[in-house]
């Protein structure tokens, strides 16, 4: 009985820890004028993108990515100045990669894959001319950001916050840059807010169904194309943003992962993850440089159980 009621006090302890880590606000997305206008300026400092094809470096693609090894990634986009990817030149961007994964090199028991999380879909303040509250990253930025990886031999994932346009939707048009052998996908539930819904003002979220026709979609490219595995990853800073988790259904080629997104200290973070991990499907977990108080260092982190195979720093 006693140990009952001990195993429900931690239980309730972390419940109201994971709230803190899960319980923060949407920012204000940005209007498609200021995501061109900042696109404009990016491109216009840096040269033109060098072909799609060729190059592509040995490391991580030969096999799957998990459980053999783990990713480290910096999350953002120069159209973001807040985000990593903005605050850096791709370049320097690669410089700090290299860094970050540096000690989960050291300190783990896996070899460690470089990734750029690049957003890729916008969610929007506006509709936009299809009233889709979205817009779509240059495909010269994503070459751009292809080729700063492969010349560290990293990878690249392409993150879609659809608004009000569907994932599966926004998939197919990346479809080009996913038929690559080194470029990944990431899924953003909360700016996925249905036929109706305002990004920044509607709760997003995401149905086993529609991941798993993600997955499904890119399954296929990987057969059609002779791929090397892919990863899909979803990100979620509350259980109730991905539906039906335990329906969500890995395909040969396809690995999945959840990834948890929680603001906070590191104990409320721990609990977080710790409250929403997945036994079926691989995990991850988010560190913010700005947000997190304080962040956690990789030992930490590599504390953590489940042990996390994916990284993303914000």
């Amino acid at each position: 009985m006693a140990r009952a009621a001990t195993a429900a006090v931690l239980a309730a302890f972390a419940t109201v820890l994971f709230a803190a880590a899960g319980a923060q606000a949407a920012p204000r997305p940005p209007t498609a004028a200021q995501i061109e206008r900042a696109t404009d300026r990016f491109l216009a400092a840096r040269p033109a993108a060098a072909p799609r094809g060729g190059g592509i470096p040995a490391g991580g693609i030969d096999g799957q990515l998990f459980p053999a090894s783990r990713v480290v990634s910096l999350y953002g986009a120069p159209q973001m100045g807040q985000t990593v990817l903005g605050m850096h030149t791709p370049a320097g961007a690669a410089k700090r990669l290299a860094a970050q994964a540096a000690p989960y090199a050291t300190l783990g028991d896996r070899p460690v894959i470089g990734e750029f999380d690049l957003v890729s879909v916008f969610a929007t303040a506006g509709g936009g001319p299809d009233g889709l509250y979205r817009s779509r990253q240059a495909d010269d930025v994503i070459g751009i950001y292809l080729e700063q990886a492969r010349a560290v031999g990293a990878r690249l994932m392409l993150d879609v916050q659809p608004g009000r346009s569907t994932f599966s939707s926004e998939a197919a048009e990346l479809s080009d840059w996913l038929a690559q052998p080194d470029v990944d996908l990431a899924l953003d539930p909360e700016w996925n807010v249905g036929r109706h819904g305002v990004p920044g003002q509607t709760p997003g979220k995401v149905g086993a169904t529609e991941v798993n026709a993600v997955i499904r979609n890119l399954a296929a490219l990987v057969r059609e194309y002779h791929l090397p595995p892919k990863l899909v990853v979803v990100h979620q800073f509350r259980r109730g943003m991905v539906r039906g988790r335990s329906r969500i259904r890995p395909r040969r080629g396809v690995q999945v992962l959840l990834n948890f997104d929680g603001i906070g200290s590191p104990l409320a973070k721990a609990a977080g993850y710790a409250g929403i991990s997945s036994t079926t499907l691989f995990n991850g977990f988010s560190l913010f440089y700005q947000r997190d108080t304080p962040l956690m260092k990789p030992a930490a982190v590599l504390g953590l159980e489940p042990a996390p195979d994916l990284l993303l720093y914000q």
